[in-house]
């Protein structure tokens, strides 16, 4: 069964970094669009981030965030897709997404977009990793670099195994989202792997206040992380 939900946002002007979308969704809908941030980063690349929330009883794979960007006159000017972060989403679980709007020549003419999701209902993802974070900081260049621990508690390996890293703001919204190997990606069973991640986009690392990460693999998901202080 395939789920899917609308959103509308305004860009009062492209070039302003940021702009309040309302998330909204109905009884029958799994998946909630909240906390949207948008910019246009030195390449004229706009980034709209946010996240997805699982608020049905079914976990949802195949997912998909779509976005529909329209001139001043309600025309379209261009239409992208990209998967959000983790590959299951569970019931109660969040998963952060970043669509790029890659039409440089037209992203001034940008006023408004509508987001949509859709995906397919499927089994939760087993709840058999944890992660950890070790240490954190953020150099001079403004990356911000996240290190730690993916344990496997399952007896199966965990394949493909990726931190991620949700990046907030200080009203809680998705400034950028970071993405690292664990090392080795294939944790065996009952065994653990260390990880490290970059936040690269300097031009909002400055702005976080807070991050969270979570692990993902193949078969199996972790907890988030409680969300730490920058």
């Amino acid at each position: 069964m395939v789920r899917e939900i609308l959103l509308f946002g305004v860009l009062l002007l492209v070039f302003i970094p940021w702009t309040t979308l309302n998330s909204s969704s109905t009884p029958q809908n799994n998946l909630e669009i909240k906390h949207v941030y948008n910019y246009v980063d030195e390449n004229k690349i706009m980034h709209v981030l946010g996240e997805l929330q699982n608020v049905g009883n079914k976990a949802m794979t195949n997912v998909t965030v779509g976005a529909t960007f329209t001139d001043p006159e309600g025309n379209i000017i261009n239409e992208y897709n990209r998967s959000p972060e983790l590959r299951t989403i569970n019931p109660g679980f969040v998963s952060p997404f970043e669509v790029l709007f890659i039409d440089q020549k037209n992203v001034d003419k940008v006023k408004d977009f509508k987001l949509h999701v859709k995906g397919t209902e499927v089994r939760p993802a087993p709840v058999n990793l944890q992660i950890k974070v070790d240490s954190s900081r953020q150099d001079i260049l403004g990356f911000y670099y996240i290190n730690g621990i993916i344990f496997n508690s399952a007896d199966n390996s965990a394949n493909n195994s990726i931190a991620i890293a949700t990046l907030y703001d200080k009203d809680g919204r998705v400034i950028a989202i970071g993405r690292g190997l664990a090392e080795p990606k294939d944790i065996s069973g009952n065994s653990s792997a260390n990880f490290g991640l970059a936040i690269i986009d300097k031009l909002q690392t400055h702005k976080g206040k807070s991050y969270s990460v979570v692990a993902d693999s193949d078969s199996y998901v972790s907890i988030p992380t409680t969300t730490q202080e920058k």
